[in-house]
């Protein structure tokens, strides 16, 4: 008996991902084993009857394994935080397929490639974070260029990665900034970003999302449109009394608007309510949140136009 096909190395997780099995003994009963490979937690166990050659389908198990979050730990640099990817072991009896690693991804992606949808130039506000996710599978290096009052500093930043690498810029290190350069370096393969610091406005919300590509991207929408609650009300009828209210829970829902942005930005903001995880900033930090909006819509057709979404906490009865 043996494994007929695996998948491959770094391939998305979050599509179908196949094990095939030749069972040329014909054993009755087979059991296929699932085990999350850096902490050695079990994920599944699957019993697998009167079958020659089974096909076992591991993306549903990888989506209860993914644990990507924003990454708030650390300065800024370079850092390879095993959250980023999934590694996989399957055993079926005493064979036991070559472990995998996964990206939390809707699509394929190539060694060096950055893992984000937003175009290269973008804002960033004086006292906010950003992240660049790249696909890495040795080594990555950065080079950030800081422009100061019109005087340029540079410094230099390295990592080893087995999958997933990402830099983290927190402009308040860098005061009085008004632009940032990075050059990012990933198994041989360069990309470029650039930063202009910009004011947040007043009311204005930073969300961040799990794209297709694997990576965390991050945004911040600088108006607040709406903001209102939605009671949930629960009524037992007593044929004597006639209504009583068992229970009552509040939902707070914010509808934010983007500023008018080129095509390229809202295409991003746009695959952003097909996300499989979005994040929005709140006093008790990054909060999960849950997109309402099932259609995003664009306004002013021209050159630069702006969307706007309506968001609620992912926990019912949350706050935002």
């Amino acid at each position: 008996m043996s494994f007929y096909k695996i998948p491959q190395n770094y391939a998305p997780g979050f599509v179908p991902q196949r094990y095939t099995f030749i069972n040329d003994a014909a054993a009755a009963t087979l059991t296929a084993r699932l085990t999350d490979t850096r902490t050695a937690e079990s994920v599944a166990e699957l019993v697998l009857r009167d079958l020659w050659m089974p096909e076992i389908d591991v993306s549903a198990f990888l989506r209860r394994m993914a644990a990507a979050l924003p990454f708030e730990t650390g300065a800024t640099g370079l850092y390879a935080p095993t959250t980023r990817t999934m590694t996989l072991s399957l055993a079926i009896g005493s064979d036991k397929a070559p472990d995998r690693i996964f990206l939390p991804a809707t699509r394929e992606t190539r060694s060096g490639e950055p893992l984000t949808s937003l175009p290269e130039v973008r804002l960033i506000g004086a006292e906010e974070t950003d992240e660049v996710s790249v696909h890495c599978r040795t080594q990555c290096s950065a080079l950030l260029t800081a422009t100061c009052n019109g005087i340029p500093t540079q410094r230099t930043y390295g990592v080893a990665a087995e999958g997933v690498a990402l830099f983290r810029l927190t402009a308040a290190e860098f005061p009085d900034a008004e632009a940032f350069d990075l050059h990012l370096t990933a198994d041989g393969v360069e990309s470029h970003f650039r930063y202009e610091v910009a004011e947040t406005p007043a009311g204005s919300r930073r969300l961040a999302w799990l794209n297709e590509a694997g990576g965390i991207d991050r945004y911040t929408f600088p108006l607040t449109e709406e903001r209102r609650y939605e009671i949930e009300r629960r009524r037992l009828l007593l044929e004597e009394s006639g209504y009583t209210q068992t229970e009552a829970i509040g939902e707070e829902r914010l509808r934010i608007g983007s500023a008018y942005e080129p095509a390229a930005v809202l295409d991003a903001l746009a695959r952003l309510a097909a996300a499989p995880a979005v994040w929005a900033v709140t006093e008790a930090g990054w909060t999960e949140v849950d997109v309402v909006s099932d259609s995003l819509r664009i306004e002013r057709p021209g050159t630069l136009q702006r969307l706007s979404l309506e968001i609620r906490p992912r926990q019912r009865g949350g706050r935002l």
